[in-house]
């Protein structure tokens, strides 16, 4: 048996007949045709049996008395079956519109003929399933099932049957037809008739289904008239909305069988699709919602208004915010989406929502606004979106002096949004204690319980007010207390859907860990942000720019400058869309260190002069106070101006927890004006209490140059081993190469030279970083500068010599005698042809030995 089972105009009875019109003359057809008449079991069966006997495949006789004197009740149908089981052949027969037949003594009889083998084949033409109990045969793998989904029309099909019809339309208006149909025959057709009638014009085609098109006029004659009052009822109120669930239905039809309806009307193919396996959810084909939708429009205009804010506050209720503002739009209830817009819908403007949810604001008419605080809120988040950040603040303001006259109770909502705007204007102006204050204020109204013991009306603010909390702690360099409010908004942002928290949240845990010196931990965070604002397409919003600035220093910091400013590039480009006051200074210091790396100090200088940062900062913050004074200490040291350098960090030095970055740079300045002792005072405590690997490294870096410029070499390489296994572990390189004068060339390729001591991991990295300094130095160390190479004892004995240490002290260091330290010395002093220990030491420092 095969069940081609679909609503009106899907073309089943063409299908089969075609099918039917090509088989051989072996394979007979027989056609039957029914309608309401055929409902008695007299006429019924004398008509299945004249058509198989006309097929030629009966024996003489067999169906004969059947069609003259049918016989009624199951003695009657067995004698059928016996009849057919007389078949020459096999013989199909097609059962046209069976959905027709309703009479239960030709349904009970049709049971029994399916049921009992012959060599009849039944093909069943129906707009809806009927009863008769096909599951066996479904089991049995004998019954084949032609549905809406198998006759729907491809794109390549509809391309044909416009081609047929002679109309010749652009591929995206072929698509856009094939969507509002979804491949539904008789809309097709219908819709080739209203492109023949247009003659192919885009702007009309667009219009298609509406009530003049003629698919209204269809569903009514061929879906909606046969249906009892009370179903068509529900379907006109249910279909405001494009997707049902029981309770959905239940709220817009006043009843409470909706579960049982929705089902009803899917299983009678009555164009109501059920989403998904478990039939919780279902919709109406576009083209029956859109004419159900209008015709409830001219019935009864007020009650689709109703119907829509029931649909507003069902969606506010379950969460879907953008849904609910979609309704209370579509029921012209401004006060109500105001209503929404504090409540609930506001997060969504910083979702992967947030066009659609800028289109439906936009249908809000200017007047609106006037009318409520909630509106004025409203008009300030249309303004956000637009980024008329002036625009925000007033329409903010606005909001605020509405209030005066509302008792406690009605203001909440408002006065919680109020203090987000709080935290926009200040964020934009880099306003960080207002930030503070603002978002500190707002996390402390969620935490209290509502009168009624529930949460907050205003929950979906906690996570825009915890990100920002962290943007104000970051700031203010206080990195420890940013790191709780950012991760735990994180969770709250994914729970809410609030995706462009999610990534300046991790921006700016990204540059927590980046000032611990955490590289790697970073480029993690900054990565996994990047990759959500790529793929939703917010790489030139304000909330990516942490991200870029993170990862463009980090690149810095690995010593690929070129990388380095592609990542700027972005920051910038986010920053000059949608811009920050606080952003912009800092991604200019970064490009300064860029143009650093790539030796262009006049224009690194250029660029950190051209920063009037005061002019634009109500006060500078921490962190990028920091980051200013480090850039101009990079571009005064680079510049020869140590004094200079000097004189600026003297300014910022003692004003926080950014000091020790500050200090190692004002060592480097004091050891540049060769005030080598003031330089390790500077330096003493940091060494040894930062656990800041960059710190580390360049506080190490720098101890090592003073060492060397001491001629004591042996603690300048210990010094130096310091700064590399710091180093090492985040792949710290800029600073190395930032400092790489001749000096740490010649310490690089000593440490080279040296037998391996500790990790092997350490010398490969410091063989990375002078061949980044200097390539042909690495090339010269794997050999030796001596026509004798010195071998590894000699050459420790040697970095040995040049302290201060004696020939005893030198044997305890190495637990060996001093006859043998007396030996090696001996076998160094040949090799490099000099007479005593100061020759030697002299000498090897020119052949780069030590």
């Amino acid at each position: 048996m095969t069940l081609v089972s679909a609503g009106p105009g899907w073309g089943k009875t063409m299908l089969v007949a075609a099918w039917a019109a090509s088989r051989r003359p072996a394979e007979p057809v027989a056609w039957l045709s029914l309608d309401s008449f055929d409902n008695d079991p007299v006429l019924f069966w004398s008509y299945l049996a004249a058509a198989v006997d006309g097929t030629g495949e009966v024996p003489d006789g067999a169906l004969g008395a059947l069609m003259i004197r049918p016989p009624v009740g199951s003695e009657g149908v067995r004698r059928i079956i016996l009849a057919l089981a007389e078949l020459r052949r096999p013989v199909t027969l097609v059962l046209d519109d069976f959905g027709e037949i309703d009479d239960q003594q030709v349904i009970r009889g049709v049971r029994d003929l399916i049921r009992h083998p012959t060599p009849l084949r039944l093909v069943l033409i129906t707009r809806s399933d009927p009863s008769l109990h096909l599951n066996r045969l479904r089991v049995d793998g004998d019954l084949a099932e032609v549905r809406a989904d198998d006759l729907a029309f491809t794109e390549s099909e509809s391309e044909a049957m416009l081609v047929q019809a002679g109309v010749d339309l652009p591929g995206n208006l072929t698509r856009r037809l094939l969507e509002r149909t979804e491949g539904w025959a008789a809309g097709l057709r219908l819709a080739t008739l209203y492109a023949e009638d247009h003659h192919g014009d885009a702007g009309q085609i667009e219009q298609f289904a509406d009530a003049d098109t003629g698919v209204a006029a269809y569903f009514a004659e061929e879906v909606l008239a046969a249906m009892r009052p009370e179903r068509h009822s529900f379907m006109l109120r249910t279909s405001v909305v494009d997707r049902l669930c029981a309770d959905l239905a239940d709220v817009l039809s006043g009843g409470s069988g909706g579960q049982r309806e929705l089902e009803a009307l899917e299983q009678a193919n009555a164009f109501v699709v059920a989403l998904g396996s478990g039939r919780q959810w279902f919709r109406y084909h576009p083209l029956l919602a859109e004419v159900l939708r209008h015709r409830l429009f001219l019935d009864d205009p007020d009650l689709a208004a109703e119907l829509h804010g029931r649909a507003a506050r069902w969606y506010a209720d379950h969460g879907e915010a953008v849904e609910a503002v979609r309704h209370a739009v579509r029921a012209g209830d401004w006060q109500l989406v105001g209503d929404l817009m504090v409540t609930v819908a506001a997060i969504r403007v910083l979702s992967t929502e947030r066009q659609a949810f800028a289109a439906l604001l936009a249908e809000i008419p200017s007047a609106a606004f006037d009318s409520s605080a909630e509106l004025r809120a409203t008009a300030a988040v249309r303004c956000f979106m637009a980024r008329d950040y002036a625009g925000f603040a007033n329409q903010a303001a606005h909001a605020r002096a509405m209030l005066s006259q509302r008792d406690d109770a009605s203001r909440q909502s408002v006065e919680a949004f109020l203090c987000v705007a709080d935290m926009v204007v200040s964020r934009i102006a880099g306003d960080v204690s207002t930030l503070i204050t603002a978002a500190t204020q707002l996390l402390r109204w969620l935490s209290e319980p509502t009168p009624a013991g529930g949460p907050p009306a205003v929950a979906q603010y906690e996570a825009p007010a915890l990100s920002n909390l962290g943007v104000g702690l970051v700031w203010s360099a206080r990195f420890n207390e940013a790191e709780r409010p950012l991760r735990v908004s994180l969770g709250v942002a994914a729970d809410a859907g609030a995706g462009l928290v999610e990534v300046n949240s991790l921006g700016y845990l990204a540059l927590v860990e980046l000032e611990r010196g955490h590289l790697h931990a970073s480029h993690e965070l900054a990565t996994r942000g990047r990759n959500v604002a790529e793929s939703r397409g917010w790489t030139e919003h304000a909330q990516v720019t942490a991200i870029y600035l993170s990862l463009a220093q980090i690149e810095l910091e690995w010593n690929d400058p070129e990388r380095a400013q592609i990542l700027l590039d972005a920051g910038i480009a986010a920053q000059q869309n949608d811009p920050e006051h606080l952003s912009y200074p800092a991604l200019q210091a970064l490009q300064a260190r860029v143009w650093l790396a790539t030796g262009d100090v006049d224009r690194a200088n250029q660029s950190i002069h051209a920063l009037n940062v005061d002019a634009h900062l109500p006060d500078i913050p921490p962190l990028l106070r920091c980051q200013l004074a480090r850039v101009n200490a990079e571009v005064d040291l680079a510049s020869g101006s140590a004094s200079t350098a000097l004189d600026r960090l003297d300014v910022v030095l003692g004003q926080g927890e950014t000091d020790r970055v500050l200090r190692v740079y004002r060592a480097r300045g004091l050891l540049a004006l060769g005030d080598v002792a003031a330089a390790e005072a500077e330096l003493a405590s940091i060494r040894e209490e930062s656990d800041n690997p960059l710190i580390t490294a360049h506080a190490w870096l720098v101890t090592a140059l003073a060492a060397d410029h001491q001629r004591d070499d042996h603690r300048a390489l210990t010094a130096l081993d310091r700064a590399l296994v710091a180093a090492e572990q985040e792949n710290l390189r800029r600073l190395f190469v930032a400092l790489g004068n001749h000096r740490l060339v010649a310490m690089l390729g000593h440490r080279l030279r040296l037998p391996i001591a500790g990790d092997q991991t350490t010398r490969d990295f410091a063989a990375v970083i002078l061949d980044e300094i200097n390539p042909a130095e690495r090339v010269a160390v794997v050999g030796s500068p001596l026509p004798e190479p010195l071998t590894d004892r000699e050459q420790v004995v040697l970095s040995h010599m040049a302290t201060l240490k004696t020939n005893e002290e030198i044997a305890a260091d190495l637990y060996i005698s001093i006859n043998t330290v007396k030996a090696h010395a001996r076998a160094v002093y040949r090799k490099l042809e000099v007479p005593n220990r100061r020759a030697a030491v002299s000498r090897a420092r020119d052949v780069g030995l030590i």
